[in-house]
């Protein structure tokens, strides 16, 4: 299992990306924010809503990515409505789960969101509904740490210019 402070950009598989379905490599997503949640119930969450999400994060210059739970195949999970653009993993032998520590169950009622910081090491682990509210605490704890990334570098460089 993946603790805090360990490389976690090390993770592939087939996904869902902008309808299609392809090969994703985690490390395609380096020098990013990246929020992996974990879906308990794919496919009974909208597309709309998903692409929604997504862009809220984008806003806070993260990428949502989302890990399908359980074993139904992704080109089935949204058949009677429009796929998400956003990227969705498929995991059918729940390795990624294992890996980020994640239990896999059919019947669980929470996501679970692991944020990987730019340098690819896993900073976070929350568990929430996916809904707008706990949505967007996420997006604000994302978005105040890079405030926070953005003052100590422009401290640092006020100190070297000063010098």
């Amino acid at each position: 299992m993946k603790r805090h402070g360990m490389w976690a950009l090390d993770f592939h598989g087939p996904a869902l990306v902008e309808g299609a379905l392809t090969y994703l490599r985690g490390a395609r997503y380096a020098e990013q924010v990246v929020a992996l949640c974990f879906l308990p119930y794919p496919g009974i969450v909208p597309a709309a809503m998903i692409d929604e999400q997504a862009q809220g994060f984008h806003d806070v210059d993260a990428t949502l990515l989302i890990v399908a739970s359980g074993a139904r195949p992704l080109h089935r999970l949204w058949t009677a409505q429009a796929r998400p653009r956003t990227a969705v993993l498929a995991d059918l032998g729940g390795r990624l789960h294992r890996a980020f520590g994640v239990a896999v169950m059919e019947l669980a009622q929470r996501c679970h969101t692991c944020v990987i910081d730019r340098s690819g090491r896993l900073r976070l682990r929350v568990s929430h509904d996916f809904i707008d509210h706990d949505l967007a605490v996420l997006r604000e704890v994302i978005g105040a740490s890079h405030d926070r990334i953005r003052e100590r570098l422009t401290g640092v460089q006020s100190a070297y210019l000063s010098v």
